[in-house]
């Protein structure tokens, strides 16, 4: 369960990919012309988990030094999935008192192409978005393993229709919000939520005692933002976003936590889970 807090700073961070290398002579390696990227072929999958939402794969490793002085000159070329693409770096940041790096850039050749990678001493993440007509996303990440003393890193693709496909297949997940009472006192709580068309889809008033917590129904939703309306003891109005989402795996709508306290300078805060 991932927890969101409202107004929170947001760190950037990179998974790490659970693999298993294969060491043994029936691996192969073929580079890029630039020898940034180094294809490692890998003819027992059963070393590693595949992700039912990879479209397709492929292991590497990845000569980091020239993909940064690459970078660092203002464009970089790169091989992924077969598909040799050249990134105008737009724009560059390094993390300060750190090894790590940003680059964003444009594919050349696309007018909707972008990429964005993110380097961090031997590992490198991000993504590559070609645009019309690839129309898929090629994810970079690495993982705890190394080959022949580099860090071994899989880039996989997302198909977009194909991932369309599969979202709609989940269909998407309903609202849910919780009301928390850390007050002593009784309170009377009326909630009403509008779609992005600013219609009422849900309206309903509680009375919560002291320590109580109010779980709402699940309410059906469309895919899009929505807005709640939020009546404190008939004097005090608040109102919070949310999204409603695909009943992913990794991403569903979220739910929102409703806090009353015992503060009459800050009565009501909120949090969003997406779990």
């Amino acid at each position: 369960m991932r927890f969101k807090i409202l107004a929170a700073v947001m760190s950037i961070l990179l998974g790490i990919v659970v693999f298993s290398a294969y060491s043994g002579s029936s691996n192969e390696s073929t580079q890029d012309d630039k020898e940034i990227i180094q294809k490692i072929e890998i003819n027992n999958s059963s070393f590693f988990e595949l992700s039912k939402d990879w479209d397709g794969f492929e292991t590497v490793t990845i000569d980091i030094d020239k993909l940064r002085k690459a970078a660092d000159k203002g464009n970089v070329t790169i091989k992924v999935m077969g598909e040799c693409f050249n990134i105008e770096i737009q724009e560059k940041s390094r993390l300060e008192g750190e090894n790590a790096y940003f680059y964003t850039g444009r594919i050349t050749g696309s007018k909707e192409g972008r990429s964005d990678l993110y380097v961090e001493g031997e590992y490198l993440g991000g993504s590559v978005e070609p645009g019309e007509p690839w129309n898929v996303t090629y994810n970079i990440v690495h993982t705890d393993e190394r080959y022949n003393g580099k860090v071994v890193h899989i880039i996989f693709v997302q198909d977009w229709e194909k991932q369309r496909e599969r979202l709609e297949k989940m269909g998407i997940d309903p609202l849910h919000f919780f009301l928390i009472n850390s007050d002593s006192r009784n309170h009377l709580m009326s909630i009403e939520i509008f779609d992005f068309n600013n219609r009422s889809v849900f309206k309903e008033s509680y009375t919560i005692n002291p320590g109580d917590t109010i779980s709402s129904p699940k309410i059906n939703a469309e895919l899009g933002q929505y807005r709640y309306e939020i009546l404190l003891d008939n004097k005090f109005t608040f109102e919070q976003r949310v999204q409603a989402d695909y009943a992913a795996d990794v991403s569903s709508s979220e739910t929102l936590y409703i806090y009353v306290n015992d503060d009459p300078e800050i009565p009501i805060t909120f949090g969003i889970d997406v779990s």
